[in-house]
């Protein structure tokens, strides 16, 4: 594999970690939502990129 690949490869995984940490410390507004989206992403981590955008919705302010 080519340093790039390293590169995107690292990047991604370091997202997709920021992105579970960031929904277990969360306050969601249901409850329900925090448990879908951490099952989400550690399943299927590309819902790491969804959440990331849809993250302002979710949230409580």
């Amino acid at each position: 594999m080519s340093n790039v690949s390293f590169l995107v490869f690292f990047l991604f995984v370091a997202f997709w970690i920021y992105s579970i940490v960031s929904v277990y410390k969360a306050e969601f507004k249901e409850e329900k939502q925090k448990t879908f989206w951490l099952i989400g992403i550690v399943f299927v981590p590309p819902l790491a990129i969804f959440y990331f955008f849809m993250k302002k919705n979710l949230l409580l302010k």
